[in-house]
């Protein structure tokens, strides 16, 4: 192990006084401030060398210490590959102990287990890489994960595992968790929803992990954002920078974080049952306060709780005037009728979208679809099974097929005339079903757009004198050419006349 420059001083402060002035031992340890029996070592060491004050001046430490204090001869034992050992490692479950075992597998009169441990501590020294010093401000991020530690909530076989999600501000290392069911994205987005409003406003970015619920491509240089996850950012005008993929020094808040929750929160309430999900998140508020109230190690003076209060919080950004509400998203290809079905509901689409993929996102009360970004239909969400239909979303010919219900054709036919109205009365009230008095009626009102609606009133009046409720009998009058007071004259009473009680 490399000595201290301190050490080397003194070294050369001793071969100085014992070359220039003759200095004995004992004035040589007074001067120096050095035990008698270090001296002694010193002294011994430069005269084994032989070496004089004048050889050694323009030498570096480095070159002194090695001709000084030799590396000792060492056992000519098999040596690890301390790189492969480093990186076994990384990998989950694997400890030194079990490496140290398969080393001597392989090497049965290779290292103890405490000569092992040295050798691969001092490799990693020398190895170290250079760690990136992170400089916080006030407000600018948010790191959030999950613990790996769960919490029993439930008593008896009801008792159920809940998952801890835990946020960590970096710059003043103010802890929030709670406890959810799971770790699906309606619980992740509405876990962030009450970070903030715990918080009281919102800081500059997100440094989320890779969980497949924030982020559904991982990559550093471009990371594709859960769109709900995304939503949720562009709703509280922040931003979302996930850390690499095992790259927990990325996220270096969160990973302290979680291991002051797992220490300090969930180790101690390990044992004490919690009947639901929110007495364990009240017993969860009681261990944060206190997390947050004790001193910090760095700045005994402060706390987690009175940094954020004074420095941070004022400078993280306002909640927005409305909560963001959780929604998924999904894609559908519209079929032909233009409606989809979604979640216990129908509703319809402009027809102009009939063979395209749109993007739906459902919130608890809305549907909305969107075309590349464009929003295209919003509607109310139904959970009855109910179809939703928009007017302005069919065809024209649909439109007008859709408008023809009996109210509005006897609408219709009455600012046509009386008799018109009437008449189709008798024909829906004659009717087996509604639809075919909807069709009489939609002939009748085009028979107006032929004739006029002069002539379908008096053709209705005649039908109503026929004591007839028929569009056939309205057809065939106004198909007929108009009688005259000739075609009429002399008809009078006859046997072979039908009466208008024929055509009842």
């Amino acid at each position: 192990m490399p000595r201290a420059r301190s050490d080397m001083r003194r070294i050369r402060e001793v071969l100085r006084l014992r070359d220039e002035f003759g200095a004995s031992q004992r004035q040589i340890a007074d001067a120096c401030r050095l035990p008698r029996s270090t001296v002694r070592d010193y002294l011994d060491r430069l005269r084994a060398s032989g070496l004089r004050y004048a050889d050694v001046l323009g030498w570096t430490d480095v070159e002194l210490e090695e001709r000084l204090f030799p590396p000792p001869v060492t056992s000519a034992r098999p040596v690890p590959d301390w790189r492969h050992i480093s990186r076994e490692l990384s990998r989950r479950g694997v400890t030194l102990r079990l490496l140290w075992e398969e080393y001597l597998e392989v090497y049965p009169g290779g290292y103890r287990y405490t000569q092992f441990i040295q050798h691969f501590r001092a490799w990693q020294s020398a190895h170290a890489e250079p760690r990136l010093r992170r400089e916080h401000r006030p407000g600018a991020a948010i790191e959030v994960d999950y613990a790996g530690m769960t919490l029993s909530v439930g008593l008896g076989a009801e008792a159920r595992q809940a998952q801890v999600f835990v946020a960590c501000l970096p710059y003043s290392g103010y802890v929030y968790a709670e406890a959810t069911w799971t770790q699906q994205a309606e619980e992740w987005l509405a876990s962030h929803v009450r970070l903030f409003e715990h918080l009281g406003g919102v800081p500059g970015k997100l440094v989320p992990d890779n969980l497949k619920v924030g982020v559904s491509h991982a990559s550093f240089y471009d990371p594709a954002i859960n769109p709900a996850y995304h939503d949720l950012a562009r709703h509280y005008r922040t931003a979302v920078l996930p850390a690499r993929v095992r790259r927990p020094r990325d996220k270096p808040s969160a990973e302290n974080g979680v291991q002051q929750v797992e220490r300090r929160v969930l180790a101690p309430l390990r044992d004490t049952p919690f009947a639901t999900l929110d007495a364990a998140n009240a017993a969860l508020r009681d261990k944060l306060a206190a997390l947050n109230a004790a001193p910090l190690s760095r700045r005994p003076q402060d706390t987690r709780a009175g940094l954020f209060a004074t420095e941070e919080k004022p400078t993280l950004r306002p909640l927005p005037p409305e909560r963001f509400v959780p929604g998924t998203w999904a894609r559908h290809k519209v079929p032909p009728d233009y409606h989809l079905a979604l979640d216990g509901g129908v509703y319809s689409v402009p027809h102009t979208l009939i063979g395209k993929t749109v993007d739906v996102h459902s919130t608890a009360g809305v549907i909305s679809v969107f075309l590349r970004g464009k929003r295209m239909a919003c509607h109310v969400r139904r959970q009855d099974g109910a179809t939703v239909t928009l007017d302005a979303h069919r065809p024209a010919n649909h439109r007008a097929v859709a408008r023809f219900t009996p109210d509005a054709i006897q609408a219709d036919l009455a600012a046509i005339g009386p008799a018109a109205a009437l008449l189709f009365a008798r024909i829906l009230a004659g009717a087996d079903h509604p639809e075919q008095a909807v069709r009489a009626g939609i002939g009748l009102i085009r028979l107006a757009a032929t004739h006029g609606t002069d002539r379908l009133e008096q053709a209705c009046q005649a039908a109503l004198e026929a004591n007839v409720g028929s569009y056939r009998y309205v057809q065939r009058w106004l198909a007929a050419p108009p009688a005259t007071a000739a075609d009429t004259a002399g008809a009078g009473e006859h046997a072979n006349l039908r009466g208008p009680s024929y055509y009842h």
